[in-house]
């Protein structure tokens, strides 16, 4: 069993703002028909999304939440702001450093992970777990924050692959892999560079994107399961991203209740905040089980598929001694 991390709690946060797609339709040029293709085919009908919110106005109130848990802030050693959007403020200022300073923790390092679009979040957790272990401490914590703002029409639709974004924040701590929480079993990755062109992927790649990712997620999901030491029975819930799962889930054969996906006709897509969103709606709806496994699955423009398992509400493990 790996020995990664323990996620010892996770928020997230909304705007109160709520639009449908046919709304969104002038300001972001789209026609009728890719209006209905998006609600049919995709299954999207509205999104979260408030112009007039700053970036902070996004991603502090989950972070806030979050160090409530926390009895000394000192303990956070690094703060990661997780983002997709690779412009998120002026090029003078740093937004990590703006969140740090903030919440009050500016003696944490802090920085920005998003080589990995929407699946950096899953990266930040097991960098997270890399950083705790080398700094050895085992009250050091990490705080991992995510959100986007969706600033612009090119920023917030994704037509190619019928992605419309939305807005959401979230943030996670994280600490060692001996203390009690959510612990995290494993992580999988797979990145094909072949599609790094992302949006400007012509429609022939387009179709073959389409095509390949469903395999590809399939594979990172069933790696990550079996690097666990689990089988998919094992599972409980699948936790992934606001997107259509069809082709992958037929590829691994698992039933398709198990995937939860009941919000995206409602929230969309929201970059690499979803995969919590969901998380917290489970969890608060009380459909999470202390002591079963779970899996987050993700997929990041350009093109990387990551998926990571744990187990929820896990005891702590005894510690290990090095001699």
């Amino acid at each position: 069993m790996n020995r990664i991390a323990t996620i010892e709690a996770v928020e997230s946060f909304l705007p109160d703002s709520s639009h449908t797609i046919e709304e969104l339709a002038g300001p972001l040029g789209l026609k009728r028909a890719q209006v209905r293709l998006l609600q049919k085919v995709h299954g999207l009908h509205r999104i979260r999304q408030d112009p007039d919110a700053s970036l902070l106005d996004l991603v502090l109130p989950a972070a806030r939440r979050v160090l409530h848990r926390v009895p000394d802030p000192t303990d956070i050693r690094y703060v990661l702001y997780v983002h997709s959007t690779q412009e998120v403020t002026p090029s003078h200022l740093n937004a990590a450093a703006l969140i740090s300073d903030a919440l009050d923790l500016q003696h944490a390092a802090s920085f920005a992970v998003t080589q990995q679009n929407c699946a950096t979040a899953l990266a930040a957790i097991e960098l997270a777990g890399t950083l705790l272990e080398d700094d050895g401490d085992p009250y050091a914590r990490v705080l991992i924050v995510t959100g986007d703002k969706t600033f612009t029409p090119g920023n917030q639709l994704l037509y190619n692959t019928g992605a419309l974004m939305g807005e959401a924040g979230a943030a996670m701590l994280v600490a060692t892999a001996d203390t009690a929480g959510d612990r995290v079993l494993s992580y999988a990755t797979q990145t094909m560079g072949q599609y790094s062109g992302g949006v400007l992927l012509s429609p022939e790649e387009s179709k073959q994107y389409g095509r390949d990712s469903a395999r590809a997620l399939a594979d990172v999901m069933q790696e990550a399961v079996e690097q666990a030491e689990l089988t998919w029975d094992d599972i409980h819930w699948v936790i992934p991203h606001n997107a259509p799962l069809t082709e992958t889930v037929k590829h691994l054969g698992i039933d398709p209740t198990r995937v939860y996906l009941e919000k995206l006709a409602e929230y969309s897509h929201c970059f690499a905040s979803d995969v919590f969103l969901n998380y917290t709606e489970l969890r608060d709806s009380h459909r999470l089980q202390p002591g079963r496994h779970y899996i987050y699955v993700a997929s990041g423009l350009g093109a990387t598929y990551s998926s990571m398992t744990f187990q929820h509400q896990a005891p702590a493990l005894p510690r290990l001694t090095t001699i």
